[in-house]
Order: structure tokens, then sequence, then C-alpha cells
């Protein structure tokens, strides 16, 4: 066989990298000089199903290679499942049993391969290049359906689309009327006229309430179909947070606010998504600018928390239940000064769904930044709340430690 044959086109053996996951240590060892040998770069060895999880977060190889029988409370089948769902890596499965249980179970998970012990060198090759080629089609049907999703999503929103930039068009028109009429329409002198200012600040703002519009909307409808970026990493969430809290400080001072941050230095690092997490925070934040009335106070708090959680052990003779303290962080955006009516207190995450109209919700917008929000925290494994009490409101978000420690 000439294996150069089955290469693809734009990934080679040596731009592969690949983790091995293997509890029997010179099993592994024989498999890493296999692989190396056909040209492909190991980056790690786990001996287990969560060591893989870790790995795969930390190391984002091209391939899995996972033993299915492995020590610990989970095994290879549990664990391909999990890098399947967070981070999208491909899993070729390696495993001596072959009998009926196994392999229904293996081909509940989107498996790639499925090579018996012992592992032959051909076998191996030709397992690994078509795992890749299955991926990379994969990848293909995902941006067609990404393409198709653009094309839908500008069908179906053009009417929300154009009311903001009819707006912009109208009032363009008619700062040109009015620059014409002054006899000013060249001039530099444009600041001392008060109504040229506000018809700015108009255009201005209808932009910003388009590209907010477009945006979100495409964010929701990328989340639905489960083809919204995820990029996992391992960051400091004080120093994320301190960072943002610089800008909307300066917002709030400027708007005559009290701008307050309470967040521990000796928090542990989170895994999880940055740009994901920023926007989270950025809305909630901005949010509580928008609304709060000058004088008023604004809180950014971040702390441990532990829930209880029930696990089941499927091992034992009868189901037994355990219960185990888990730490998540909580975030809270508060500010004084504004209160949700009960009523609406359920529906604010609605998409499209804005409280009346009253001094406080004058300045409301498109209905769709909550709606956001609640999504993306829910595709981080989290939650949110909202109080609103004694002159309070809050929004609480509870997001996990780490995204590769908990089952899909």
């Amino acid at each position: 066989m000439n294996v150069t044959s089955i290469l693809s086109n734009t990934q080679t053996t040596e731009t592969v990298r690949i983790l091995v996951v293997e509890d029997e240590y010179i099993l592994a060892m024989n498999l890493q000089e296999t692989l190396e040998l056909l040209g492909y770069t190991v980056v790690d060895i786990a001996d287990s199903a969560e060591l893989a999880i870790e790995k795969a977060a930390e190391l984002l190889p091209n391939l899995v290679l996972m033993d299915i029988r492995l020590r610990g409370e989970m095994d290879g089948i549990q664990a391909a499942e999990t890098i399947w769902n967070r981070f999208q890596i491909p899993v070729v499965y390696i495993t001596g049993h072959s009998d009926k249980s196994t392999v229904e179970r293996s081909k509940l998970t989107f498996v790639f391969g499925y090579i018996l012990k012992p592992v032959k060198e051909q076998q191996l090759y030709v397992a690994i290049q078509t795992a890749l080629n299955c991926y990379q089609r994969e990848q293909l049907s995902k941006l067609q359906q990404f393409n198709q999703l653009k094309e839908d999503f500008l069908a179906t929103t053009s009417h929300q689309i154009r009311m903001p930039l009819d707006n912009i068009k109208m009032t363009v028109s008619v700062l040109e009327n009015i620059l014409e009429r002054e006899g000013i329409y060249n001039s530099e002198l444009l600041s001392p006229f008060e109504s040229i200012a506000g018809y700015l600040t108009i255009l201005r703002q209808q932009s910003e309430e388009g590209l907010d519009l477009v945006n979100n909307l495409l964010s929701m409808q990328l989340i639905d179909t489960n083809i919204y970026p995820l990029k996992v990493t391992s960051f400091q969430l004080q120093d994320c947070l301190h960072y943002l809290a610089l800008y909307f400080r300066e917002r709030a001072r400027n708007q005559q606010q009290i701008f307050q941050i309470s967040i521990p230095q000796n928090l542990p690092p989170i895994v999880s998504d940055l740009a994901i997490l920023t926007k989270i925070v950025s809305e909630l934040l901005n949010n509580a600018c928008k609304y709060s009335p000058p004088d008023e106070e604004i809180k950014l708090t971040v702390q441990i928390i532990y829930i209880t959680k029930n696990l089941i052990n499927e091992d034992a003779q009868s189901d037994v239940v355990t219960d185990s303290q888990v730490p998540f962080f909580e975030i809270t955006i508060s500010n004084s000064g504004v209160i949700i009516p009960k009523k609406d207190q359920s529906r604010i995450f609605e998409p499209f769904y804005r409280i009346p109209y009253n001094d406080f919700w004058k300045n409301g917008g498109t209905g769709l930044g909550l709606a956001l929000v609640k999504k993306l925290v829910e595709y981080l494994q989290g939650t949110i709340e909202v109080t609103s009490i004694q002159g309070w409101t809050s929004f609480t978000v509870l997001l996990p430690l780490s995204l590769s420690n908990l089952s899909p």
C-alpha cells in the first residue's frame, strides 16, 4: 500500500498532533513509538479519562487515540463523548474488547474509528487518516450550514435591520437640510450649533442599535444551532474583570454614578471561554450604567460558592446517592435606584421583551441583550438569576470552575 496516497491534501502526518489515552504503560510507549515512526506527533499520554479531558482542553490535539477500558470512575467512551462535545476533537477507539455491549455503547458517541488490539501499524495509519478526512468533511458540512444560516438570517430579519437604517437615512437628510439652510454645509464651525449635535447623537445611537441588533440576532442563531465558536482556555478571572472595570468605572464617573468592585485576588483559575465571559459581564455592566440614575451605585462582586450536588454511583449494586460540594464562581452585577417589577422579572430574559416604558426604562434597547446573555451563560454551563428588591436590582451568574470537569 502506498500510504501517502490517502493523505489529506491539507494535512500531513507532520502536522497531526495526537493525544494517547492508555493506562498500560508498556502499550502506551509502544503506541507512541509506532505513531512517531509514522510521522505523527504525540503531544502527551494520559492514563485516565479525567486526565484525558484535562489534556485535551490544555493541548487541543488534532486527534485522540482512546482506550475504552480505563482506571477510575469514567471509561474511555465517557471521556470521548465529553471531549467531542466540549472541544470538537475527533476520537479513535483502541481496545482489546469487541463484545457487543461495548461496541453498541461506542456507537452512541460521535466516534471516528475503532481499532482492535494488538494494533498493527498499517491499520493504525489508515484509521487515523480516515478519521481526519471524515472530520474535515464534517467541518465542511458545518461551514455550509453556517453559510445557509447567514442567508436565512438576512432573509428573516431584513425588516428589523431596515428600520434603524431607515432612521439613520432620515436623520442624515434632516441634518443636511439644516446645514444647507444655515449656509454652513462645508463649514468646520459645527460644534456651537446645538441642533446639529442633537442630530449627530441620534445618528450615532441609531447606528449602534442597528449593529447590536444584527450581532445579537446572529449570535443567538449560532448558539441555537450549536455552532457558536467556543474556545476553552485557562485564565485568571480577577484579571479579566479588573480590566473590564477600568472602562465602566470611568463611564460611571462621567455619569455621576458610584462604581464599586469587590474581587478576591486569590481566586483559582477558570477554564472557560474568555470572549464569551467578557461579553456576558460587559452586557450586564452596560445595562447597569445605562439605567442607573445619577448618584446611585453600581457593584461588581465575585466569590466562590459551594453547591450541593447529588451524585449517583452507577457501579454500585444499588444506586447510591452521595452529596458532593461543587465549587462555582458567583459573579454579581448590582445597581441601586432601579426596580424591575415582579411581573417582569420572569420575562426579562425572553427575546424582544422590553419592560414597559417609565422614567427608568425610557432608554430601552431592542430586548435582545439579556436574552443573549442567558443563552451565553447556559452555553458555558452556568445559570443566571435576577432579583429586584429594596431599591437594588442584581443579576447573579454562576459558572463552573472548569468546563472540562463537567459531564456533557
